[in-house]
């Protein structure tokens, strides 16, 4: 399932198993560059809260308590988070300054140096909106791979709830079943192909930094733990064509050729 019972790793442990198992550490990874540990995922949503990359077991989990109290009297209690199924993602120190090949080393030698039930790379794509009587919305679709070439596409439907109770979101996550890369990155590719709200921003993010040097343009600072960087487009076509040049290049790391 990877997502379920994996320990925190420690930064020591993960850096030294790294570069102890490339055949010359100094040539692809710079000196600044270590793995500083791990963490519990989150999704890049601009929310007072972080929503966490959870596998859920039947495969969605959705929040609408503030809907169903106003609409129906019925105070209903708030979905929580189940930390075993939410996937750990690894914290990177200067991923930026990763080249690469230094990247191809290291998702290489990622499932025995590192962790096998980690993903070694993610790229995410936000689509923020207004709906309705001006209601803002968020849909963000994150890209887990892992260093065997298996991926998972998992996403995150956010959304302001009714005026009654503007301050209790409404969201829907969902998950794809473990997937190769070439169906993975088809299905990624084609997410948010029709958006019809009104105002809305696009925008990139990748894990490592480094693989965001594959896009065009210049990022800028993101407050996320884990997304440090983000790039913004003008409209869904600049996007996605941005987007389609990095996932094909994400293709070349593993040797896979051709669309999903």
């Amino acid at each position: 399932m990877r997502a379920e019972g994996l320990p925190v790793l420690q930064p020591v442990i993960l850096s030294w198993n790294l570069r102890n198992n490339l055949d010359s550490p100094s040539s692809h990874l710079p000196g600044a560059f270590c793995i500083g540990g791990s963490g519990l995922g989150e999704y890049p949503v601009d929310c007072w809260k972080p929503f966490l990359l959870e596998i859920p077991a039947s495969g969605t989990k959705k929040d609408i308590a503030g809907r169903t109290s106003h609409a129906f009297g019925v105070s209903l209690p708030s979905t929580q988070w189940n930390t075993r199924r939410t996937v750990l993602l690894p914290l990177f120190s200067n991923g930026d300054r990763l080249s690469l090949e230094g990247l191809k080393a290291v998702v290489r030698h990622w499932p025995d140096a590192v962790a096998e039930e980690m993903p070694c790379l993610a790229v995410a794509e936000k689509v923020t909106g207004y709906y309705g009587e001006d209601r803002e919305v968020q849909n963000v679709a994150v890209l887990l791979i892992w260093g065997d070439g298996t991926a998972r596409l998992v996403t995150l439907d956010w959304s302001e709830g009714s005026l009654e109770d503007c301050v209790t979101p409404e969201w829907f996550v969902q998950s794809s079943p473990l997937l190769n890369l070439r169906a993975a990155v088809g299905d990624f590719e084609r997410v948010h192909a029709n958006v019809s709200w009104s105002r809305p921003s696009f925008r990139i993010y990748t894990l490592p930094d480094c693989l965001g040097n594959l896009l065009e343009g210049s990022p800028s600072p993101s407050t996320y733990q884990f997304w440090r960087r983000e790039w913004r487009y003008r409209d869904a076509p600049a996007m996605k064509t941005d987007l389609s040049r990095l996932l094909s290049e994400v293709r070349q790391i593993f040797s896979i050729e051709g669309g999903g």
